[in-house]
């Protein structure tokens, strides 16, 4: 990945990672010091859906600046900012400064992706979009199994105030390291700034960033699937907890558990995104998201049934597999399929959409624990997920944005050769 692993590909991803570090810290010291202010479990559920507002709130904004204003100064903004409000957390003595804070902070996150994800297409070749892809994939496998450590220990052994601390200084590091990276211009873009008409207005530029999903029936495709996917899979991450404290009490504590278990999801991610390359020379990528789709509702229904803790960790790996596979395949279609200065929109209404669907997603799923119990939930959810595959392979768009993709690869490898 020598061709990828450019000085602006790790300046990019060195920051943003550092500042998911930051956000892994913050999030770990917020909910210890609300618990330390209240013994009531709500107010530790608001910290996550006030950040989540926050995200709904902004996100679609953040896309439109993204494509408006220079992408690397949205996200210098955005880590500064989130540097500041997670400093003054320090000084948080009342429940109504956290929530003001992490709102502070919700909106910053807003800003961070539409604007990340449209610079990092720009840094390489098109034909080497998979493979940045997949190197990013890996930087946020390796995060996933060591960040939860890291903030824990953090908070556990400095106390929560020097947490906020850290957490502020190490997103100021971010917004620094960032200073180094080049964006290169993209090719034409100086015709198409002089060819453009008058600057629109925000709603204006948002409406064209609709259109444009609305217009592109393989972008439409892929949202509304991945829309489902979200819904059926955002109630897990929650149910985890509860199926682990139900079935397999007897292997120890259900943070400890649950911990193995997100631990062995950053490694499978990891082998996801290295094998990634070597399996789309014998299935193509459509094919290849939805029969992660497909594999993942499986290993839903198989870990609902298990017991054994050992092949449960087996389990996990697994997802990590098929969920680093379709999120890499998920961007690289976005990127090969939106044009460069409409990626900030287009990021940013996808996010739109993700937000209340996820909340609506793990709102459903815990009231229907309690109702039939998380395994039953688990293996609705795995049912659902296959079916949510074969709608996808049945829908008559599917053919054609196969060929677009051929295409588009097909162009690339001419390209590349040149």
């Amino acid at each position: 990945m020598k061709h990828i692993a450019t000085k602006n590909v790790l300046y990019l991803f060195s920051g943003y990672y550092l500042e998911t570090i930051a956000g892994g810290i913050t999030f770990f010291a917020a909910i210890s010091l609300v618990m330390d202010l209240s013994d009531n479990p709500l107010h530790v559920g608001l910290i996550a859906m006030i950040e989540t507002m926050a995200l709904l709130l902004f996100s679609a904004l953040a896309g439109i600046a993204a494509d408006r204003y220079n992408r690397k100064a949205v996200l210098f903004l955005a880590y500064t900012v989130l540097g500041i409000s997670t400093t003054l957390l320090y000084f948080a003595e009342s429940l109504w400064s956290i929530y003001l804070l992490v709102f502070i902070n919700g909106t910053g996150y807003s800003f961070i992706g539409p604007a990340k994800r449209a610079i990092q297409p720009t840094l390489v070749k098109p034909e080497h979009y998979l493979d940045v892809n997949s190197f990013d994939a890996m930087w946020r496998s390796t995060l996933q199994i060591l960040r939860p450590m890291l903030s824990a220990l953090t908070v556990a052994m400095l106390g929560k105030h020097a947490a906020f601390l850290i957490a502020g200084v190490i997103s100021i590091v971010s917004a620094v390291i960032l200073l180094g990276l080049r964006i290169p211009k993209l090719p034409g873009a100086a015709e198409q700034h002089e060819r453009a008409p008058h600057r629109k207005n925000g709603l204006q530029e948002l409406v064209d960033g609709a259109r444009f999903v609305a217009r592109e029936s393989s972008l439409t495709y892929l949202i509304i699937v991945q829309l489902l996917f979200t819904f059926v899979i955002s109630m897990q991450g929650t149910l985890t907890f509860l199926h682990v404290k139900e079935n397999l009490s007897q292997y120890g504590e259900t943070e400890q558990i649950v911990g193995y278990l997100f631990s062995a999801v950053g490694i499978g991610g990891l082998l996801g995104a290295f094998f990634l390359k070597h399996l789309l020379k014998y299935i193509g990528m459509i094919p290849l998201f939805l029969l992660t789709l497909a594999l993942d509702g499986l290993l839903v229904i198989l870990f609902a049934l298990s017991t054994n803790l050992y092949l449960i960790l087996f389990i996990w790996i697994f997802f990590g597999v098929v969920g680093s596979m379709n999120t890499i395949v998920t961007e690289t279609i976005i990127q090969r399929t939106v044009q460069a200065e409409m990626r900030g929109r287009v990021y940013g209404i996808i996010s739109t959409f993700n937000e209340p669907i996820s909340l609506l997603s793990t709102g459903l799923g815990t009231s229907l624990a309690g109702l039939i119990g998380a395994k039953f939930v688990f293996l609705c959810a795995g049912l659902s997920e296959g079916i949510v595959a074969v709608i996808g392979r049945c829908l008559p768009t599917y053919g054609r944005m196969n060929q677009q993709l051929h295409a588009a690869e097909s162009e690339e490898q001419v390209a590349a050769k040149l």
